[in-house]
């Protein structure tokens, strides 16, 4: 797998795409817990894989928010 660097640069869209990347890693047993995949991916995983485990797919869509930015829903 590569590193990921400058995910913050990314746009929502292709945060989430990283994040389903991520996600299918960790599903698939190619890495071994939100910890190794964030070495791997070079991104924090913690917060987000556990609302992937709580809502499934829906948990790591972007929403935008009243004042138009986007963010995760948790």
């Amino acid at each position: 797998m590569i590193e990921v660097e400058g995910a913050h640069r990314l746009s929502p869209a292709e945060r989430g795409v990283l994040r389903l990347r991520v996600v299918a890693a960790l599903e698939a047993g190619r890495v071994e817990g939100h910890r190794q995949a964030a070495e791997v991916f070079g991104v924090s995983v913690g917060t987000w894989w556990h609302a992937y485990q709580r809502g499934g797919r829906d948990g790591l869509v972007a929403r935008t928010d009243s004042g138009g930015r986007c963010s995760m829903r948790l």
